[in-house]
């Protein structure tokens, strides 16, 4: 009874410390009543259903709402041109496909990836939803070889990663280098696979030569799990050419000098710093 109790007054604190508590809790009821698909909401530049993942309820709860894929997808508007190709590897539901699907117009060409079944299909909910004529799915895991590999399935889905034992779901493996053809020019991938990085950029060498740039985060703790660190993924894509740059204040790129240690944040891969001026409204820092 005690126990309980105590359950009750946590979840009852929980709710009176969000924003916005009385739609969070209607957003708990709905997803526990299997409810929640039934609504859609407005997000950005486009329209998102409200399916029972956590990445969708606090976004529903509030679309303003500062959430990890937030820099990626303000930088997909800011960057992206009409009839540019997109790269979107670990698009979850959508909210960075999305973003760019409306902004390259129907001329141009997306690929999305997300490994995880359940997720994947409420991703091609919002793709539908949104009618995006301009992007091509694929529901499987990015690496450096082709195989099968278990990925994880908890509520937190932008926490799903590739994981090292034989727990969670076992789904497909591919290279990107496999997937797209080499020919194609690739204008910007966003890259986010909670530590699994440097495999994919492994299995895409051919697609790298062909990348302009790429947008991708650095978390020292995700990478350990790995078993490898942040200087061999900067290494590697110094060794396609890419110049490695963040954003310190908006709007201002820096490039990083050799001996930086990234902090938990998003990082830039440009091939030309020139050409990535032009056509952003960013400054370069002196």
């Amino acid at each position: 009874m005690i126990n309980n109790t105590l359950k009750i007054l946590d979840y009852l604190n929980t709710i009176q410390k969000q924003e916005k508590p009385l739609k969070f809790l209607i957003s708990k009821i709905l997803i526990r009543l299997k409810l929640s698909h039934l609504f859609n909401f407005k997000y950005k530049h486009h329209v998102l259903k409200f399916y029972p993942t956590f990445s969708s309820r606090i976004l529903w709860v509030n679309p303003q709402y500062s959430h990890s894929a937030d820099q990626a997808e303000n930088f997909i508007w800011n960057y992206l041109k009409k009839d540019d190709v997109f790269i979107d590897i670990g698009a979850n539901v959508g909210t960075t496909t999305l973003e760019a699907s409306k902004k390259i117009g129907i001329d141009g060409k997306i690929f999305s990836f997300e490994p995880n079944p359940r997720i994947f299909k409420f991703l091609q909910g919002n793709i539908l939803l949104n009618k995006c004529k301009n992007v091509e799915l694929f529901n499987f895991a990015l690496g450096s070889k082709s195989t099968h590999i278990y990925f994880s399935d908890i509520y937190t889905d932008a926490s799903n990663s590739v994981q090292q034992n034989n727990i969670g779901i076992k789904v497909k493996m591919k290279t990107l280098d496999e997937i797209i053809p080499k020919e194609i020019k690739i204008n910007l991938i966003v890259i986010d696979v909670v530590g699994y990085e440097k495999f994919v950029f492994l299995g895409a060498r051919k697609i790298l030569e062909n990348t302009l740039c790429i947008h991708f985060p650095a978390i020292a703790k995700l990478y350990k799990k790995y078993n490898y660190n942040y200087k061999e993924i900067f290494d590697l894509l110094k060794q396609h050419r890419f110049i490695v740059c963040t954003v310190f204040t908006p709007n201002i790129l820096t490039v990083l000098p050799d001996d930086f240690e990234p902090k938990i944040g998003d990082y830039i891969a440009i091939k030309n710093i020139d050409e990535f001026l032009e056509r952003s409204n960013y400054k370069l820092s002196h």
